[in-house]
This record gives structure tokens, sequence and C-alpha cells, in this order.
């Protein structure tokens, strides 16, 4: 049974942010950095800002809230079907009323552990793409030095 909530909560999770994933209908022109000499100066400024941390750690909490009160049988029913079609086998019957939350007591608690971790999380993350920006120059000069000493090196062929 455990298998199962994992696997409904892993199904949960990547279907059901889908929809917030959607680009505003302003988005046709192609991304472009705002300054490609710096391109993670941006990227990094709002990962590292404290209001951007509370909004997605709340948004994420949120998100969170709902994974766990969502029903799990009508995606249990899914999985049954495509287990059966592979494996010959059914699953078990899943109460229609369960949710992860009322499956899993001790996840009543992830949702405010998200918004307590994800400040820092970002904040880290932040950190590391200034990091990679200033080893950027360093990066690209290597990436050349290779480039150029792999120009006379034949590959064999299969």
């Amino acid at each position: 049974m455990r298998k199962l909530v994992l696997t409904a909560l892993s199904a949960a999770a990547i279907a059901a942010p889908a929809p917030l994933l959607a680009q505003d209908a302003e988005a046709d022109e192609p991304l472009a950095l705002e300054d490609p000499e710096k391109p993670f100066s941006e990227m990094a400024e709002k990962m590292k800002d404290p209001e951007r941390q509370r909004q997605m750690a709340l948004m994420l909490r949120t998100m969170s809230e709902v994974l766990l009160d969502m029903p799990l049988a009508p995606m249990m029913e899914a999985m049954g079907e495509m287990s059966k079609d592979m494996t010959g086998k059914d699953m078990p019957d899943v109460d229609p009323d369960a949710t992860l939350r009322s499956m899993s007591p001790q996840a009543e608690r992830i949702p405010e552990e998200i918004e307590e971790n994800l400040p820092r999380a970002l904040d880290a993350m932040g950190s590391m793409a200034e990091a990679f920006e200033k080893m950027m120059p360093a990066l690209q000069e290597m990436g050349e030095v290779m480039a150029e000493r792999m120009k006379d090196i034949e590959v064999p062929a299969d």
C-alpha cells in the first residue's frame, strides 16, 4: 500500500502544477537574457529576494496542501488499469475518500516544512548562481582550449 501512496503522490506532483507552469500570452517572443555578459545576475537576485522567497514558499505550500487533499481513487483506478494491462494483476481497491493526508498522517507537516525551508534553499541557489557567473569566463576559456585540442583527435566509428 505504501508503494501505491508514493506512486500516487508522484503522479499528483507531476500533473497538478502543470497549469501553473503555463506561460502568459506575452511569452510569444523567444526567451533572452537581459544581459548576456551576466546571465545569472538577475536569476541570483530574484532567488535571494526575501519577498520573492516568501511568495514562492506560500505558493508551494498552497500547492502541497492541495495535493495532500486530492482524492487518490481516480488516479489509483487509472494506474490499476495500466497495471492490469502490463502485469495481468488487479490493484487493490482504494477508499474513494482517501487522500494523501488521510493515508499518511505524517505528511501533514510537509506544507509547513516547505514554507519554512524554501527561502533558505532559494538563497543557497542564488549564491550558487552568483558563483557560477564568476566561473563563466574560466569555463568558457576551458571549453575553447578543449575544442582546440580535440579538433585533431579522430574518433573511431562503431
